[in-house]
């Protein structure tokens, strides 16, 4: 067994931390914010998400803010730590102590993976010490770390940016007041939904970063990590789900399509590509639970910058991203989302349930202008309101904004960038 060198421990820390003082901390997050209420709190933090998503620059911008040289902090991620163990934790904390003071606060990167982390954590948290943490999902997914945590946590979800940050770091402003302020935020919302809201895309302006992103989450987190065998099959199955984001599918059916021995490969290969915040499942509601996991599902992606640079490319394209852009959206606001139809396979994409009632229903749909899909997109509205008896429902569009009353029931039009803004 091999252990870090105390002096060459010590080295690492300090490098770090003179790498941390000069990083950019980049634009403030709306995490920051939410956050804010729970800084305070005895409860450990965790904060999990897609990788490259902006989890470490979050970090930084927490140490800034609430606790200006008053924290520890370690990047886990640094090859010159592979050989850190379970008895390098003690050895570490002391370093912290030699050349900081003792401290109460520990801002940990990436720490997944290294033995013994977790009863280190725990131990110094019942000492009334107060852990940040972070993980990519290469080796433990950091949706996972929290289940190694003993006391009070706070799982957060990080997603890439949203259409307000986007506008926040492009210094567009978000109050809308004339045609030429709307006009720009229409063309700010286009390049929105091309370049989708992972950092390093905002930042550098090049959309291959998301390739290399992709592909660290294909290969890193998933392939090795499961010791997936089929690696061809396994990759045609996630290219063609990103490919058909916001479609509806069925693991028998892609057992058939990709010639997969069972249903439960396919449910695997799903979860693992769920689990590290690639693609998000949709369910279809029902009131039973049951009915609800055997009915098929929708997918969506993360991020529509990474459909359009990994996806194949349909004609329908733009509904589909504007669906998925709203689904995500949602997500970010902490809503309990599902999709639903009648038995007249009349639809809605998004079904908004709070303590199992349904309480608000949402159809998206960029181009009004054909009176045939217009209709259907009312009828499926009416239907879900008539169903779970609600006095109105939402249709969010390109840039179509009105009121109508249709049987009784209140439908508001109202356009994407103003939804999202809202």
């Amino acid at each position: 067994m091999v252990f870090v060198d105390r002096s060459f421990l010590e080295f690492v820390v300090s490098d770090q931390f003179d790498s941390l003082k000069a990083k950019d901390k980049g634009f403030s997050r709306s995490a920051l914010l939410e956050l804010s209420d729970f800084v305070a709190h005895k409860s450990n933090i965790v904060v999990m998400g897609h990788r490259r998503c902006g989890k470490s620059t979050l970090l930084f911008q927490i140490m800034e803010k609430f606790f200006p040289n008053a924290f520890y902090y370690l990047n886990f991620a640094d090859e010159r730590l592979n050989d850190f163990e379970a008895k390098d934790f003690q050895v570490l904390h002391e370093i912290f102590i030699k050349k900081f003071g003792e401290k109460k606060t520990f801002f940990f990167d990436e720490i997944q993976g290294k033995p013994g982390w977790n009863k280190f954590v725990n131990r110094l948290y019942e000492n009334g010490c107060k852990f940040f943490i972070t993980g990519s999902n290469s080796e433990l997914l950091s949706k996972e770390i929290s289940t190694f945590l003993t006391g009070r946590h706070l799982d957060f979800v990080l997603f890439p940016f949203s259409f307000k940050e986007f506008l926040g770091f492009k210094g567009i402003n978000r109050t809308v007041g004339s045609t030429k302020e709307k006009a720009v935020v229409l063309k700010a919302l286009d390049e929105f939904i091309a370049k989708g809201g992972f950092p390093e895309v905002l930042v550098y302006g090049n959309m291959d970063v998301l390739e290399k992103i992709y592909e660290d989450v294909i290969n890193k987190d998933i392939l090795v990590r499961y010791k997936i065998k089929d690696e061809k099959t396994f990759k045609d199955l996630a290219l063609y789900l990103v490919s058909n984001s916001s479609k509806d599918f069925s693991y028998n059916s892609l057992k058939k399509q990709f010639n997969l021995g069972s249903s439960n490969t396919v449910k695997s290969f799903v979860y693992y590509l769920t689990n590290c915040f690639l693609l998000v499942e949709l369910n279809r509601f029902f009131y039973s639970l049951k009915r609800q996991e055997m009915a098929p599902k929708k997918i969506y992606c993360i991020d529509t910058g990474m459909i359009n640079k990994m996806g194949f490319k349909f004609s329908e394209d733009k509904g589909r991203l504007f669906e998925n852009l709203v689904f995500v959206e949602l997500l970010r606001r902490k809503k309990n989302v599902f999709y639903w139809k009648d038995a007249n396979k009349k639809e809605i994409d998004f079904l908004i349930v709070e303590k199992n009632q349904p309480v608000q229903a949402i159809q998206v749909c960029a181009d009004l202008s054909n009176e045939k899909t217009n209709q259907r997109e009312i009828a499926g509205l009416l239907s879900a309101l008539n169903e779970f008896k609600l006095k109105k429902g939402q249709i969010i569009t390109y840039d179509t904004e009105k009121i109508e009353k249709h049987e009784n029931k209140t439908i508001q039009y109202i356009p994407l960038w103003k939804w999202l803004l809202e």
